[in-house]
């Protein structure tokens, strides 16, 4: 079984357990600490995916770093895929109950790239404008590439908007050049 699908079925379970345990908030904040913490230690994810190091020995790590600091809800759910021997996906089951966590709470994550910074009053326009199209909170995370010359790349989800300057000035080069 792919490991995506697994991992998704690791964080509903444990969406669906916090959401019983009253514990949602907490078990979000200690999942996106985690990613955060994968994301910063790349020995810790090899060390997860070691095949040599034994699953016990995994735990143990798990447990010295992060038994103390983490709801036992989440804590649980180490022991749990850890005791199964696939703590290798415990990385993708953060991500995929972060975005579980999204869906949850009614947030959208838009992206908007821009050659420059954008001002409080754009970066409201554009929170409103992706508010007004999903009906969702939106949590705005804002890009900056130069090489746009102007003009923003706005992604929602799987659909992306480019009223950039480099792509109409691309799109000039390739009618005129046919």
């Amino acid at each position: 079984m792919s490991e995506l699908i697994v991992a998704h079925r690791y964080a509903k379970s444990l969406l669906d357990f916090a959401i019983e345990k009253n514990a949602v908030e907490a078990v979000a904040k200690d999942m996106i600490d985690f990613a955060e913490t994968c994301e910063g230690s790349y020995e810790l994810v090899l060390a997860l995916k070691s095949p040599i190091i034994k699953h016990y020995t995994k735990l143990a790590i798990l447990a010295k770093l992060f038994k103390d600091k983490f709801n036992p809800v989440t804590y649980g759910i180490f022991v749990i895929i850890t005791n199964k021997n696939r703590e290798k996906i415990l990385p993708a089951v953060a991500k995929e109950f972060i975005s579980m966590y999204t869906d949850y709470k009614g947030i959208q994550k838009a992206t908007v790239t821009t050659a420059s910074s954008l001002t409080a009053d754009q970066k409201a326009t554009v929170a409103k404008i992706v508010k007004d199209y999903t009906g969702k909170e939106v949590e705005l995370i804002e890009q900056i590439d130069e090489s746009l010359i102007g003009g923003f790349i706005l992604k929602v989800g799987d659909q992306q908007i480019d009223d950039s300057i480099k792509r109409k000035l691309n799109d000039l080069k390739v009618s005129l050049a046919s």
